[in-house]
């Protein structure tokens, strides 16, 4: 047997013995089964279908996530002014800048920010 087929089996081996030490040894006995149901974006899918979902609230969320996004896209610009050339990194962030107030005046003149409609 070649020296690698050794090592990835008592590798193998080992890893088994931790996993089952772990499963017996444990103490969280008690199953819990909602550890094992599907969650996404916060519903629950045991409940009523037909609760009601609120579109004004995730668009608003949606848009809080584009825009904190870009936030956390800005700062790192920010800290490379030092090593870059001035001027072409204040057109970068200006540009930037001007990208988003104009994504956020589209959104405005559209609607999209109204909570109730």
């Amino acid at each position: 047997m070649s020296m690698y087929f050794m090592f990835m089996t008592f590798i193998m081996l080992i890893s088994y013995i931790i996993y089952n030490l772990n499963k017996y040894l444990s103490m969280n006995k008690k199953i819990n089964l909602e550890k094992k149901i599907p969650f996404e974006c916060g519903f629950n899918p045991i409940s009523k279908f037909n609760l009601p979902f609120s579109m004004p609230f995730f668009l608003i969320s949606l848009l809080f996530l584009i825009f904190d996004i870009e936030i956390t896209m800005l700062i790192p610009m920010i800290m490379y002014l030092k090593y870059l050339n001035f001027l072409i990194m204040i057109i970068i962030i200006f540009l930037f800048l001007y990208m988003m107030l104009t994504t956020l005046i589209m959104e405005w003149m559209l609607g999209y920010l109204h909570w109730m409609f």
